[in-house]
């Protein structure tokens, strides 16, 4: 074996090994302590199903950004907000009590906030603007509420709850 080749295998295998450690120490560090991760898993089961049922509701309405007019796009927005506003009535509804459920209302507002800005939008086409969907930004995190909602999907392993991103 040449040395270029035993550098190169050598190299390969810091690489390899390095990775395995991050990974591992990601997953051993944050594991499944997470503040934002829900202990009551049998609620994010039940959670991640009804959040998969309202996107395939979602799935069968016509799109927004299909509509011929923007009080197409606007009518469209609505219909598919109304579909997400009773997702998250039903969640909000089965929310367990304890730290799950304060975890819970913090994202269940973020929910609010976004399926309000969803509406907002709707009323902006309305009007006649024909502008980019904005979300609100939480002040705190410096982040949209949609990426709010998306990590903490995430974070319980639901990920049907996150943004549709039906609007587009």
């Amino acid at each position: 074996m040449t040395a270029r080749r035993l550098a190169g295998l050598l190299g390969a295998a810091v690489v390899v090994l390095s990775g395995l450690f991050w990974i591992g120490a990601t997953v051993w560090f944050f594991g499944d302590e997470n503040p934002d991760r829900l202990d009551d898993r049998q609620w994010a089961a039940r959670a991640e199903a009804r959040c998969a049922q309202a996107r395939d509701e979602l799935d069968q309405l016509p799109q927004a950004r299909e509509a011929l007019d923007l009080e197409d796009r606007a009518d469209q927005i609505e219909a598919s907000t109304a579909v997400l506003a009773a997702m998250a009535a039903d969640l909000a509804a089965s929310a367990p009590g304890g730290e799950d459920g304060d975890v819970l209302g913090l994202w269940l507002r973020s929910w609010q906030v976004y399926l309000g800005d969803r509406l907002a939008h709707a009323d902006a086409l309305r009007a006649g603007q024909d502008r980019q969907f904005r979300v609100t930004v939480d002040p705190d995190r410096g982040d949209g509420v949609d990426a709010l909602l998306d990590a903490f999907a995430g974070r319980n392993r639901i990920p049907s709850c996150g943004d549709p991103l039906d609007i587009g």
